[in-house]
């Protein structure tokens, strides 16, 4: 049986900062589409720079990128339709919890209904859905672990 193209395929991928010191060496990963994949290492060992390249936010020093077959190795970030979660938890304190997740949504001009399903969904999945009174709290006045949830 052949496997479909990998919706998310990285190619000979290499990433050095100093010219010298390889933080990701030759890696070759295809990722096919409804594939759940974690990324399990030691500091150090590469994974967030990987997801910083997949994601844009970093270049490849060598190899290629590819999404759905066609390479998104110079594509900028915000034409790769891909959402990150940053190790550190950089909420806008202002906002409430609800209108961070929504942010993304907000740029992309999604009706309002469509915004609230999804960000209801999402924080379902993080079971943040039943805690009503922080949605509507700013995250500055939520504790760490209710922003690692968001």
């Amino acid at each position: 049986m052949t496997l479909p193209a990998p919706l998310v395929r990285f190619t000979s991928v290499q990433k050095t900062y100093d010219g010298s010191t390889l933080v990701v060496r030759d890696l070759n990963l295809n990722i096919q589409s409804g594939e759940f994949l974690s990324l399990l290492g030691p500091s150090g060992s590469g994974k967030t720079t990987t997801l910083m390249m997949l994601a844009g936010f970093e270049s490849p020093t060598s190899g290629e990128i590819f999404l759905a077959g066609k390479p998104i190795t110079k594509t900028p970030p915000h034409k790769r339709n891909f959402g990150m979660v940053f190790q550190n938890y950089a909420l806008f304190p202002h906002m409430t919890i609800a209108d961070n997740v929504a942010y993304p949504l907000t740029v992309r001009k999604l009706g309002k209904s469509e915004r609230e399903d999804k960000v209801k969904r999402a924080l379902d999945m993080v079971h943040l859905g039943d805690k009503g009174e922080a949605l509507g709290r700013a995250a500055a006045a939520c504790g760490p672990g209710a922003g690692a949830g968001v």
